[in-house]
């Protein structure tokens, strides 16, 4: 039996824990090399963290857990031998997962063409507006200038 111990690897110079942000396995499921197994969060970026090699994954860690980069977080034992039916965890959760929920839109014009982002602001726009309406005490002269879109959800 020969176990492979997946430990944390370095995400940046500076960075010395990470947070597991979601095991894409199960504890006891066969994984192949370089599937993904797990995203981990740090202060600068989401990484995946790919298997090392094949085998039967066995969780160290749970999702949530704050690990410190070198920690040992699952093993993997390379002498399981791939189940019948040749069905991997990669197989069976291949289907990405939509958990966000769509908003509705803020307004729509008339004369304008429809897109995607018909009536939705970007966030960064958001933050721009509220910025603006913040910082200018004129408020007619910005209603001029916005006149055809509604910004009472930014308020």
């Amino acid at each position: 039996m020969s176990i492979l111990e997946m430990k944390v690897p370095s995400p940046g110079e500076s960075i010395t824990e990470v947070e597991i942000a979601e095991w894409m396995v199960e504890d006891g499921d066969y994984v192949e090399k370089d599937q993904t197994i797990a995203e981990v969060d740090s202060d600068k970026a989401t990484l995946e963290l790919p298997a090392e090699e094949a085998g039967t994954i066995t969780l160290k860690a749970e999702m949530g857990d704050v690990v410190a980069v070198g920690q040992v977080v699952c093993l993997i034992d390379t002498a399981a031998s791939k189940p019948e039916g040749g069905k991997s965890s990669s197989d069976a959760k291949s289907e990405p997962k939509n958990t966000v929920p769509s908003p509705g839109p803020v307004s729509s014009p008339s004369n304008q063409e429809k897109t995607y982002a018909s009536g939705h602001p970007s966030v960064a726009a958001k933050k721009i507006i509220i910025i603006f309406f913040n910082s200018v005490s004129n408020y007619s002269f910005i209603s001029i200038i916005f006149s055809s879109t509604s910004f009472s959800s930014f308020k």
